[in-house]
């Protein structure tokens, strides 16, 4: 096989190993910046633990060794926004026929804005830690939007990241007239690894004095590195694509790892093997050690049972995480603090929960509380555990046992008085009896103010009973992906006897499930009923829009 076949060839296995991550691990790229996020708060905030975060550092783990020998091969090889960018300049150049050169001098330029991105995020949103830019973080959207195999949440991607989005358009339609656009000028984790790359071992090297005027390896370069002007490419800007290498008409480039020549496609192939089997390796070694499984409590548990709020013992809960997969958990509640997060079950994808699992378990632990920060990059995930955990609280929780005599009406009842009691009333020198029945008029008269009070009593008990004015009532309360669920209740006498759904913004199938909340809702008279398993957040967002409703419903 001739030199120039060899490396076309290479150029079509890189195609289809950049598909198969594409497909099998769209978010490494994002896991590895917010690796390196944590490492950096872990550092100024004194709390890193290399054993406690190493399921969030498994690919940071796997990608910077490798990026120190091989430079920026994972850019090339591996990442999934780096590969939607080569298909959409592959679009335009075959179909479209786009032909747009970027002026060399506004390029060089340019790459410079994503060390100033990179700069800017580190000094600024990280170390403060301010999370307005979330929305506007465009591998979110992609990371929504590219799921192999299901269609793309658009709705979701637009309502949560909606700035994101609108950046990830931009990005595409940039894409087809600038080859790597993103990766060129934007990717803050591509100036991380220009910067760690200039060690590389692993160049391109040529001889300028058998090159000609040609420039077809400049002209090739996805990059925009000028490589007519060296004989070795020491630039972090390479991602070893080797598109120059099978551009070549006279085979004058070529591949070297220190002062020694490599068969093309050699460096490429360890570098991807390299990171794809830290990354697994790590990955098992996490789920062997049951790093990933459980995470234990060390607080004290020395709080008094007087005013528990929670009954001891082991309680499991459900929550969806991606797409609508169930996540099952099991809480240890010791003296009402929660000392054990076990994973029972999930449907996510591992990397993206195992990301999520160890970071959201750490925070609920150490603050008590669900109500704590979702994981870059597996947010789906995040929130499912949260929501698992606060269901299996939920179940935990004491339901505190009213007694009769605290709610039953204390009635005092006035003694009729005595003959003798009568008789030692004094009465008034000013009180003449005129006729011979006032007596027994004035009797009656007492008796008669005596009914009216009674009946007046009597509806003012009737009317202290009841909790709700009758009427129709709107309630609204989030679903799932934060939807907007709105319902209208009837109330009559005290009665539920009707709950309609006015709109929702759920996903239907998962909606029409937990519609069955609503039955539930009218049998038992009451909100606190089961959730339906696999549309937990719908079943909440119906429940708690019903009980919005009854609040408004609620008397003084």
């Amino acid at each position: 096989m001739s030199a120039n076949k060899k490396n076309s060839l290479l150029l079509i296995v890189r195609f289809i190993i950049q598909l198969i991550f594409f497909i099998i691990l769209p978010g490494i790229y994002i896991n590895a910046f917010a690796g390196i996020k944590q490492i950096y708060m872990g550092v100024i905030n004194q709390s890193f633990s290399f054993v406690g975060n190493l399921p969030q550092l498994i690919e940071v783990i796997a990608v910077i060794p490798a990026t120190i020998v091989f430079g920026r091969a994972f850019c090339g090889w591996m990442c999934a926004f780096g590969t939607l960018g080569d298909m959409l300049y592959l679009i335009s150049n075959r179909f479209f026929k786009i032909k747009f050169k970027m002026n060399e001098k506004l390029d060089r330029v340019l790459k410079y804005f994503k060390f100033v991105l990179l700069a800017f995020l580190i000094a600024v949103v990280w170390t403060f830690d301010i999370t307005i830019f979330t929305g506007a973080n465009p591998w979110n959207a992609f990371g929504v939007l590219a799921t192999f195999g299901k269609f793309p949440d658009v709705s979701y991607a637009l309502t949560e990241f909606t700035i994101g989005t609108l950046i990830l358009v931009a990005i595409i339609i940039a894409s087809f007239f600038v080859e790597r656009f993103f990766c060129r000028y934007l990717c803050p984790l591509g100036a991380v690894f220009s910067i760690v790359s200039k060690l590389k071992f692993v160049k391109i090297s040529k001889l300028s004095q058998k090159c000609g005027s040609c420039r077809i390896c400049t002209n090739s370069c996805a990059m925009g590195i000028q490589l007519y002007k060296h004989d070795k490419i020491d630039s972090g800007e390479c991602i070893h694509c080797y598109k120059c290498v099978s551009a070549c008409p006279r085979n004058n480039v070529a591949i070297n790892i220190g002062k020694e020549d490599m068969r093309t496609g050699v460096a490429a192939a360890l570098a991807v093997t390299c990171m794809t089997g830290l990354y697994y390796a790590g990955t098992i070694a996490c789920n062997a050690s049951g790093t990933v499984n459980t995470i234990t409590s060390t607080k004290s548990t020395s709080k008094s049972s007087e005013s528990q709020i929670y009954a001891d013992g082991t309680y499991e809960g459900s929550g969806t995480g991606f797409r609508g997969a169930v996540t099952n958990v099991s809480v240890t509640i010791e003296n009402d603090i929660i000392k054990d997060i076990k994973v029972v079950s999930y449907g996510d994808d591992a990397p993206y929960f195992n990301r999520a699992y160890n970071s959201i378990a750490n925070q609920i632990l150490s603050s008590q509380s669900t109500e704590v920060d979702a994981v870059s990059g597996a947010t789906y995930s995040s929130v499912g555990i949260m929501d698992a955990v606060a269901d299996a609280l939920e179940k935990a929780k004491i339901t505190p046992v009213i007694a009769s005599s605290d709610v039953e009406e204390k009635v005092t009842e006035v003694p009729t008085p005595t003959s003798a009691a009568l008789e030692s009333t004094p009465v008034s020198a000013d009180f003449e009896p005129t006729q011979a029945n006032n007596s027994n008029e004035l009797s009656k008269s007492d008796n008669n103010a005596n009914n009216e009070n009674s009946e007046n009593e009597a509806k003012s008990t009737e009317n202290s009973k009841s909790i709700y004015k009758d009427g129709m009532y709107e309630g609204s309360a989030r679903g799932f992906k934060r939807g907007i669920t709105t319902v209208s209740v009837v109330i009559k006498n005290d009665k539920i006897t009707d709950i309609e759904v006015v709109s929702h913004g759920d996903d239907r199938p998962f909606f029409n499930s937990a519609y069955a909340v609503i039955d539930e809702m009218l049998q038992t008279q009451s909100t606190d009923v089961d959730v339906v398993s696999g549309a937990t957040y719908s079943s909440m967002g119906i429940m708690n829009a019903v009980e919005d409703a009854l609040e408004q419903a609620r008397t003084q």
